[in-house]
Protein backbone atom coordinates (compact mmCIF):
# COMPACT_ATOMS: atom_id res chain seq x y z
CA UNK A 1 0.00 0.00 0.00
CA UNK A 2 1.12 3.27 -0.96
CA UNK A 3 1.72 5.91 1.32
CA UNK A 4 1.25 9.17 0.74
CA UNK A 5 2.79 12.88 2.69
CA UNK A 6 1.04 16.14 2.26
CA UNK A 7 2.97 18.86 3.27
CA UNK A 8 1.49 22.03 4.40
CA UNK A 9 2.14 24.94 2.34
CA UNK A 10 3.25 28.07 4.01
CA UNK A 11 2.70 31.80 3.36
CA UNK A 12 5.33 33.34 5.47
CA UNK A 13 7.45 33.06 8.99
CA UNK A 14 4.51 33.98 10.42
CA UNK A 15 2.99 30.25 10.28
CA UNK A 16 6.53 28.69 11.29
CA UNK A 17 5.90 27.52 14.95
CA UNK A 18 9.24 27.74 17.56
CA UNK A 19 10.08 24.26 17.25
CA UNK A 20 10.30 24.76 13.78
CA UNK A 21 12.40 28.02 14.04
CA UNK A 22 14.41 26.41 16.18
CA UNK A 23 15.48 23.13 13.83
CA UNK A 24 15.45 26.04 10.99
CA UNK A 25 18.54 27.62 12.61
CA UNK A 26 20.01 24.84 13.80
CA UNK A 27 20.12 23.40 10.49
CA UNK A 28 21.03 27.07 8.95
CA UNK A 29 24.11 26.80 10.98
CA UNK A 30 25.36 23.42 11.33
CA UNK A 31 24.79 22.71 7.45
CA UNK A 32 26.70 26.53 6.27
CA UNK A 33 29.32 26.12 2.97
CA UNK A 34 32.02 28.83 4.52
CA UNK A 35 33.55 29.04 1.44
CA UNK A 36 30.15 31.25 0.24
CA UNK A 37 30.87 33.56 3.49
CA UNK A 38 34.75 34.03 2.74
CA UNK A 39 36.46 36.33 0.29
CA UNK A 40 38.04 39.98 0.69
CA UNK A 41 34.53 41.58 1.24
CA UNK A 42 32.54 39.01 2.99
CA UNK A 43 28.94 39.70 3.51
CA UNK A 44 26.97 41.28 6.25
CA UNK A 45 26.43 38.76 9.17
CA UNK A 46 22.34 39.79 8.94
CA UNK A 47 22.61 39.34 5.28
CA UNK A 48 24.46 35.51 5.34
CA UNK A 49 22.60 34.11 8.37
CA UNK A 50 19.43 35.48 6.62
CA UNK A 51 20.55 33.42 3.34
CA UNK A 52 21.28 30.60 5.17
CA UNK A 53 17.96 30.39 6.29
CA UNK A 54 16.16 30.86 3.70
CA UNK A 55 18.19 27.69 2.00
CA UNK A 56 17.50 25.99 5.34
CA UNK A 57 13.69 26.44 5.03
CA UNK A 58 13.86 25.61 1.36
CA UNK A 59 15.79 22.31 1.62
CA UNK A 60 13.84 20.60 4.91
CA UNK A 61 10.52 22.66 4.57
CA UNK A 62 10.17 23.30 0.84
CA UNK A 63 8.98 26.79 1.37
CA UNK A 64 10.70 28.68 -1.06
CA UNK A 65 8.41 32.06 -0.57
CA UNK A 66 9.81 31.89 3.24
CA UNK A 67 11.83 35.37 4.07
CA UNK A 68 14.79 34.45 5.46
CA UNK A 69 15.02 37.99 6.73
CA UNK A 70 11.45 37.36 8.26
CA UNK A 71 13.26 34.00 10.09
CA UNK A 72 15.84 36.27 11.40
CA UNK A 73 13.39 38.92 12.82
CA UNK A 74 11.50 36.51 14.70
CA UNK A 75 14.41 34.57 16.04
CA UNK A 76 15.82 38.08 17.08
CA UNK A 77 12.56 38.79 18.67
CA UNK A 78 12.59 35.55 20.54
CA UNK A 79 15.71 36.36 21.75
CA UNK A 80 17.99 33.72 20.32
CA UNK A 81 19.70 35.50 18.81
CA UNK A 82 21.59 38.25 20.88
CA UNK A 83 23.87 41.15 20.03
CA UNK A 84 27.37 41.44 21.27
CA UNK A 85 28.46 44.13 23.36
CA UNK A 86 29.46 46.60 20.78
CA UNK A 87 26.55 45.93 18.57
CA UNK A 88 28.84 43.69 15.98
CA UNK A 89 27.88 40.34 15.13
CA UNK A 90 25.29 38.05 17.33
CA UNK A 91 25.44 35.62 19.60
CA UNK A 92 23.48 32.88 20.15
CA UNK A 93 21.48 31.89 23.41
CA UNK A 94 22.67 29.46 26.06
CA UNK A 95 19.64 26.74 25.41
CA UNK A 96 20.20 27.34 21.46
CA UNK A 97 23.81 26.87 21.21
CA UNK A 98 23.61 23.66 23.70
CA UNK A 99 21.04 22.26 21.36
CA UNK A 100 23.47 22.99 18.58
CA UNK A 101 26.54 21.33 20.08
CA UNK A 102 24.64 18.28 20.79
CA UNK A 103 23.24 17.89 17.22
CA UNK A 104 27.14 18.77 16.35
CA UNK A 105 28.63 15.28 18.50
CA UNK A 106 25.24 13.28 17.57
CA UNK A 107 26.04 13.79 14.02
CA UNK A 108 29.24 12.51 14.16
CA UNK A 109 28.66 9.19 16.46
CA UNK A 110 25.23 7.94 16.79
CA UNK A 111 24.67 6.74 19.85
CA UNK A 112 27.07 9.68 20.82
CA UNK A 113 30.01 9.15 23.49
CA UNK A 114 28.95 7.75 26.63
CA UNK A 115 29.33 9.73 29.30
CA UNK A 116 31.94 9.52 31.60
CA UNK A 117 32.01 11.93 33.78
CA UNK A 118 35.08 13.53 35.28
CA UNK A 119 36.82 10.01 35.55
CA UNK A 120 38.17 10.59 39.20
CA UNK A 121 40.78 8.44 40.63
CA UNK A 122 40.51 5.41 42.35
CA UNK A 123 41.12 6.49 45.88
CA UNK A 124 40.32 10.12 45.13
CA UNK A 125 37.16 12.09 46.09
CA UNK A 126 35.09 12.57 43.02
CA UNK A 127 33.77 15.52 41.20
CA UNK A 128 30.01 14.58 42.38
CA UNK A 129 31.49 15.36 45.78
CA UNK A 130 31.31 19.52 46.23
CA UNK A 131 34.45 19.93 47.59
CA UNK A 132 35.18 22.99 45.32
CA UNK A 133 34.75 26.42 44.51
CA UNK A 134 31.71 28.04 44.17
CA UNK A 135 30.28 28.92 40.17
CA UNK A 136 27.61 29.40 38.23
CA UNK A 137 25.29 27.20 36.89
CA UNK A 138 25.73 27.36 32.75
CA UNK A 139 23.80 25.44 30.79
CA UNK A 140 24.09 21.60 29.37
CA UNK A 141 26.11 20.96 32.77
CA UNK A 142 25.03 18.38 35.08
CA UNK A 143 22.74 20.72 37.76
CA UNK A 144 24.50 19.54 41.11
CA UNK A 145 22.95 22.77 43.46
CA UNK A 146 24.58 24.42 46.45
CA UNK A 147 21.67 24.93 48.12
CA UNK A 148 22.97 27.89 50.48
CA UNK A 149 24.87 29.86 47.48
CA UNK A 150 21.97 29.61 45.15
CA UNK A 151 19.30 31.00 47.92
CA UNK A 152 22.26 33.94 49.01
CA UNK A 153 22.24 34.93 45.35
CA UNK A 154 18.53 35.28 44.88
CA UNK A 155 18.02 37.07 48.34
CA UNK A 156 17.99 40.40 47.18
CA UNK A 157 14.98 39.84 44.69
CA UNK A 158 12.79 37.32 46.59
CA UNK A 159 13.26 33.19 46.63
CA UNK A 160 10.11 33.45 44.57
CA UNK A 161 11.82 35.17 41.46
CA UNK A 162 14.57 32.71 41.45
CA UNK A 163 16.46 32.94 37.78
CA UNK A 164 18.45 30.62 36.31
CA UNK A 165 21.07 33.17 36.56
CA UNK A 166 20.68 32.71 40.11
CA UNK A 167 22.17 28.66 40.12
CA UNK A 168 25.43 28.09 42.03
CA UNK A 169 26.85 24.53 42.36
CA UNK A 170 30.17 23.56 43.72
CA UNK A 171 32.89 21.53 41.60
CA UNK A 172 34.35 18.74 42.81
CA UNK A 173 38.02 18.07 43.42
CA UNK A 174 39.73 14.56 43.22
CA UNK A 175 38.68 14.24 39.60
CA UNK A 176 40.87 14.27 36.75
CA UNK A 177 39.20 17.44 35.11
CA UNK A 178 40.35 18.81 31.69
CA UNK A 179 41.19 22.12 30.54
CA UNK A 180 41.02 22.25 26.60
CA UNK A 181 42.17 25.34 24.70
CA UNK A 182 40.96 24.62 20.85
CA UNK A 183 43.10 26.78 18.25
CA UNK A 184 40.99 27.12 14.87
CA UNK A 185 42.55 28.32 12.13
CA UNK A 186 40.51 30.99 10.90
CA UNK A 187 43.04 31.80 7.86
CA UNK A 188 41.42 32.34 4.44
CA UNK A 189 43.59 29.00 3.19
CA UNK A 190 40.82 27.08 5.11
CA UNK A 191 38.44 27.52 1.91
CA UNK A 192 40.78 27.61 -0.80
CA UNK A 193 41.02 25.53 -3.47
CA UNK A 194 37.39 24.52 -3.18
CA UNK A 195 37.90 22.23 -0.38
CA UNK A 196 35.68 23.47 2.87
CA UNK A 197 37.60 23.01 5.74
CA UNK A 198 36.63 25.24 8.18
CA UNK A 199 32.98 24.25 8.47
CA UNK A 200 33.71 20.51 9.71
CA UNK A 201 36.64 21.89 11.92
CA UNK A 202 33.64 24.27 13.46
CA UNK A 203 31.42 21.31 13.60
CA UNK A 204 33.85 19.21 15.57
CA UNK A 205 34.97 22.67 17.88
CA UNK A 206 30.94 22.69 18.72
CA UNK A 207 30.71 18.79 19.25
CA UNK A 208 33.75 19.25 21.88
CA UNK A 209 32.46 22.02 23.77
CA UNK A 210 29.61 19.82 24.54
CA UNK A 211 31.77 16.84 25.31
CA UNK A 212 34.00 18.77 27.47
CA UNK A 213 31.01 20.65 29.65
CA UNK A 214 29.72 17.41 30.36
CA UNK A 215 32.55 15.85 31.82
CA UNK A 216 32.93 18.51 34.26
CA UNK A 217 35.52 20.59 32.12
CA UNK A 218 36.40 23.48 30.70
CA UNK A 219 37.10 24.97 27.25
CA UNK A 220 37.76 28.18 25.28
CA UNK A 221 38.13 28.03 21.75
CA UNK A 222 40.71 30.53 19.71
CA UNK A 223 40.24 32.13 16.15
CA UNK A 224 43.71 32.52 14.93
CA UNK A 225 43.78 34.48 11.63
CA UNK A 226 46.92 37.77 11.70
CA UNK A 227 46.48 37.20 15.38
CA UNK A 228 44.48 35.36 17.71
CA UNK A 229 41.40 35.89 19.72
CA UNK A 230 39.36 34.46 21.69
CA UNK A 231 35.79 33.47 20.85
CA UNK A 232 33.32 34.16 23.34
CA UNK A 233 31.20 30.76 24.13
CA UNK A 234 27.93 31.92 21.50
CA UNK A 235 29.98 33.38 18.98
CA UNK A 236 31.36 29.65 18.02
CA UNK A 237 28.67 28.73 15.51
CA UNK A 238 28.85 32.25 13.48
CA UNK A 239 32.52 32.33 13.50
CA UNK A 240 33.59 32.76 9.62
CA UNK A 241 37.09 32.72 7.81
CA UNK A 242 39.14 35.91 7.25
CA UNK A 243 41.20 37.50 4.46
CA UNK A 244 44.51 37.06 6.78
CA UNK A 245 47.73 34.44 7.54
CA UNK A 246 48.40 32.08 9.98
CA UNK A 247 49.88 33.62 13.08
CA UNK A 248 49.88 30.14 15.63
CA UNK A 249 52.61 31.20 17.47
CA UNK A 250 49.88 34.12 18.84
CA UNK A 251 47.38 31.27 19.23
CA UNK A 252 49.85 28.93 21.53
CA UNK A 253 50.92 32.07 23.29
CA UNK A 254 46.81 32.67 23.90
CA UNK A 255 46.30 28.69 24.87
CA UNK A 256 49.40 29.02 27.18
CA UNK A 257 47.92 32.18 29.52
CA UNK A 258 44.78 30.45 29.38
CA UNK A 259 45.56 27.18 30.88
CA UNK A 260 48.22 28.26 33.27
CA UNK A 261 44.96 30.11 35.19
CA UNK A 262 42.64 26.82 35.05
CA UNK A 263 43.51 24.42 38.04
CA UNK A 264 42.85 21.47 36.04
CA UNK A 265 45.17 18.06 36.53
CA UNK A 266 44.50 17.86 32.52
CA UNK A 267 45.62 20.37 30.67
CA UNK A 268 45.52 20.13 26.78
CA UNK A 269 46.04 22.65 23.88
CA UNK A 270 44.30 21.22 20.22
CA UNK A 271 45.51 23.04 17.75
CA UNK A 272 43.14 22.39 13.91
CA UNK A 273 44.85 23.92 10.90
CA UNK A 274 45.68 23.63 7.09
CA UNK A 275 49.19 24.12 6.56
CA UNK A 276 52.32 26.30 8.06
CA UNK A 277 52.41 29.44 9.99
CA UNK A 278 52.75 32.52 7.97
CA UNK A 279 52.77 35.52 10.87
CA UNK A 280 53.74 36.47 13.82
CA UNK A 281 53.68 39.64 16.27
CA UNK A 282 57.06 41.48 16.40
CA UNK A 283 58.29 42.98 19.55
CA UNK A 284 56.69 46.01 19.12
CA UNK A 285 53.69 44.90 18.09
CA UNK A 286 53.27 44.86 14.77
CA UNK A 287 52.19 41.93 12.41
CA UNK A 288 55.27 40.66 10.55
CA UNK A 289 54.14 38.14 7.59
CA UNK A 290 55.67 35.84 5.03
CA UNK A 291 53.53 33.78 3.09
CA UNK A 292 56.10 32.75 0.48
CA UNK A 293 58.92 31.17 2.30
CA UNK A 294 59.17 29.01 5.71
CA UNK A 295 60.59 31.90 7.30
CA UNK A 296 63.01 31.67 10.17
CA UNK A 297 61.38 34.18 12.22
CA UNK A 298 57.95 32.76 12.22
CA UNK A 299 59.59 29.35 12.78
CA UNK A 300 61.84 29.84 15.64
CA UNK A 301 58.78 31.77 17.41
CA UNK A 302 55.83 29.09 16.62
CA UNK A 303 58.42 26.54 17.80
CA UNK A 304 59.46 28.73 20.91
CA UNK A 305 55.54 28.67 22.01
CA UNK A 306 55.23 24.85 21.91
CA UNK A 307 58.40 24.32 24.41
CA UNK A 308 56.66 27.11 26.76
CA UNK A 309 53.14 24.41 26.38
CA UNK A 310 55.66 21.69 27.16
CA UNK A 311 57.20 23.46 30.44
CA UNK A 312 53.57 23.67 31.63
CA UNK A 313 52.65 20.38 31.51
CA UNK A 314 50.19 20.92 28.79
CA UNK A 315 49.52 18.35 25.97
CA UNK A 316 49.59 19.70 22.25
CA UNK A 317 47.68 17.83 19.56
CA UNK A 318 47.62 19.15 16.01
CA UNK A 319 45.42 18.37 13.47
CA UNK A 320 46.81 18.99 10.31
CA UNK A 321 44.10 18.85 7.21
CA UNK A 322 46.34 19.53 4.45
CA UNK A 323 48.70 17.56 2.92
CA UNK A 324 51.72 20.08 1.97
CA UNK A 325 55.21 18.05 3.03
CA UNK A 326 56.68 21.43 3.87
CA UNK A 327 53.97 21.57 6.66
CA UNK A 328 54.06 18.47 7.77
CA UNK A 329 57.65 18.35 8.60
CA UNK A 330 57.50 21.63 10.73
CA UNK A 331 53.95 20.74 12.52
CA UNK A 332 55.68 17.21 13.03
CA UNK A 333 58.84 19.17 14.65
CA UNK A 334 56.55 21.68 16.62
CA UNK A 335 54.62 18.36 18.13
CA UNK A 336 58.02 17.04 18.92
CA UNK A 337 58.93 20.31 20.24
CA UNK A 338 56.23 20.27 22.66
CA UNK A 339 56.59 16.50 23.38
CA UNK A 340 52.64 16.75 21.55
CA UNK A 341 50.99 14.83 18.83
CA UNK A 342 50.86 15.46 14.47
CA UNK A 343 47.38 13.68 13.69
CA UNK A 344 46.97 14.11 9.88
CA UNK A 345 43.17 13.69 8.69
CA UNK A 346 41.04 14.76 6.44
CA UNK A 347 38.22 17.09 7.13
CA UNK A 348 35.36 14.56 7.00
CA UNK A 349 37.21 12.83 9.65
CA UNK A 350 38.04 15.07 11.75
CA UNK A 351 35.20 15.30 14.20
CA UNK A 352 35.56 11.76 15.37
CA UNK A 353 39.03 11.19 15.20
CA UNK A 354 39.71 14.23 17.66
CA UNK A 355 36.96 13.20 20.23
CA UNK A 356 37.99 9.32 20.04
CA UNK A 357 41.44 10.85 20.26
CA UNK A 358 40.67 12.40 23.72
CA UNK A 359 38.45 10.11 25.10
CA UNK A 360 41.40 7.42 24.63
CA UNK A 361 43.94 10.11 26.28
CA UNK A 362 41.81 10.60 28.86
CA UNK A 363 41.19 6.90 29.83
CA UNK A 364 45.10 6.52 29.38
Amino acid sequence: MKTVFYRKKRAGAGDVSAPELARLLLEALLDADEAAAAGPAPPDEDEELARRLREAARRIEGAEEVSGEELLRKMRGLGWLQREEGGVGYALAPQLLRALELRALRRLFAPPLRRQGSWPRAGGRGPHEPHGPEERWRWGEPLRLDAAATLKAALPRGVAELEPGDLRVRAGEGGRRLALALLLDCSHSMVLYGVDRFAPAKRAALALAHWVRAAGGWMQAFCIHDLAEPIPEGRLPFVRVLPSHTNTAAGLSRAHAWLRRRPAEERVAVLITDGRPTAVETAVGEVYKNAWGFDPLIRERTLAEGVRLRRLGAELQIYLLGEEDEARRFNLELARRARGRLVQTGAGELGSRLLLDLKRLRSA
